[in-house]
């Protein structure tokens, strides 16, 4: 049976003291055994434990990072025709509903110079600059660009693009020549309008090739964007967006017509919050019953963990005051009734702050708590595994030095065993002389 000891081969001539010296140092690691036995079911516990210890820990996080006014700050807006525009809103958006006309949308000036080549290889005869002025409405900013005899259309193209970022320069080719064709980067750089008949540009140059002409055509207008609220004066943006023309308000136009916009509160991170509470609660709760629940359970009966699932459900009140909150006996689970807590805060969002205030207050005090709790229990057995390795330790290298002393004796005995059957043999032989020598007197 397991345990048992015995020695054979000390008759004759079969003895083997490594193989004695093995059976006794297995029965004298047993203990080693059950030690390493038991490090490894604590290291077990200790795992199962850490995935608890970091729930709680993002429990308590959860409740210690909340801002309940910040939940509350929240707003939307929805146009009644998306088509015309869409608008985004901030917390400081004023709750209103108002009407938007698009007039004009913004568009960027497009110039092209009013000669040309006929060909894209052909050359231009002689060197000089071109001089490229970009009116931001503010400032003019002029840009020299070089060109050279023998160079194309495509060349002094591509050395405009390279000297500078406000004009995108192109070839145009209108059936019959190759233009150049100069047109604003940017729609929002620069707030000037196009007016043809005063002669106001965006984009002016001098200095063109004779090949290319002497200044320059408008194929299309440079235009700011403009919209009117509601029975109020025209407001213009030099690009598709006007931002806090009503605070908090940005308004993106996409075609011209009518829309009306209306702004109101929108509770959507408290849906988010309470769902997410629900979530995290139920994944706590699931941890707890499997390292609690059953006969194979790894805490069974651990009131540290079990406690845990009931201070929850403890804590649970304010939320089921309000009629929001549907809570499993069965399976210790909660739901948030969507439908229930949409039109509370249609009509009383305050208690419902009320009510995550005071369930913040309940939490966060005991998560914290729990949260030093577990800390401590999970040192405890790493503590025990400490103490554990270190008794493993001293016991292996009192093993091994037990081995080494045990298999000098026995190398000792085997070699007196040799040397005693030696013996044995020669005494055989000398009695078998002995009578040899008396059978031939006789």
């Amino acid at each position: 049976m397991a345990g048992e000891f015995s020695i054979s081969g000390l008759t004759g001539s079969g003895f083997d003291g490594g193989a004695i010296v093995q059976q006794i140092m297995q029965l004298k690691s047993i203990p080693l055994q059950k030690l390493q036995a038991q490090k490894q079911e604590i290291g077990v516990k200790l795992a199962s434990l850490g995935q608890l210890s970091d729930k709680v820990n993002s429990f308590y996080e959860f409740f210690s990072g909340l801002d309940t006014d910040e939940l509350f700050k929240g707003k939307k807006a929805t146009v009644s025709d998306t088509k015309i525009l869409s608008a985004t809103v901030d917390e400081n958006a004023p709750n209103v509903e108002f009407s938007v006309t698009v007039d004009r949308l913004a568009q960027t000036e497009i110039r092209v110079s009013n000669g040309g080549v006929a060909n894209l290889t052909d050359t231009f005869s002689s060197s000089g600059t071109l001089t490229i002025s970009y009116n931001t409405g503010s400032t003019t900013e002029t840009f020299n660009i070089d060109y050279s005899a023998g160079e194309t259309i495509e060349d002094l193209v591509n050395s405009i693009n390279s000297a500078q970022d406000k004009v995108k320069a192109s070839v145009y080719y209108d059936g019959t020549k190759y233009s150049i064709m100069l047109s604003e980067k940017d729609v929002s750089a620069s707030t000037v309008e196009t007016d043809t008949v005063g002669g106001t540009y965006a984009i002016e140059v001098s200095g063109l090739p004779t090949e290319l002409g002497t200044g320059l055509d408008t194929l299309q207008e440079a235009k700011n964007a403009q919209i009117t609220i509601g029975s109020g004066s025209p407001v213009v943006s030099p690009t598709n967006t006007f931002e806090n023309v009503i605070s908090g308000v940005t308004l993106e136009v996409k075609d011209t017509g009518t829309s009306t916009v209306k702004i109101e509160d929108n509770y959507s991170k408290v849906s988010s919050f309470l769902k997410s509470f629900a979530g995290k609660y139920n994944d706590l709760v699931n941890v707890v019953d499997a390292l609690t629940a059953g006969e194979d359970a790894l805490f069974l009966g651990e009131n540290t963990i079990t406690n845990l699932k009931f201070g929850m459900a403890n804590r649970l009140d304010p939320l089921i005051e309000l009629g929001i909150l549907d809570y499993d006996g069965d399976t210790g689970q909660i739901s948030i009734d969507t439908s229930k807590l949409n039109s509370l805060l249609d009509t009383d969002p305050d208690r419902v702050k009320e009510a995550i205030d005071r369930l913040k207050s309940e939490f966060e005090p005991f998560m914290e708590a729990q949260k030093d709790t577990f800390k401590g229990f999970k040192d405890l057995l790493q503590d025990r595994i400490d103490r554990i390795d270190e008794s493993i330790k001293a016991m292996a290298q009192r093993l091994a030095q037990e081995e080494v002393f045990l298999k000098i004796q026995y190398a000792q005995l085997e070699s007196f065993i040799a040397d005693s059957e030696s013996l044995k043999q020669r005494f055989q032989q000398f009695m078998v002389s002995i009578s040899s020598l008396g059978g031939n007197k006789k």
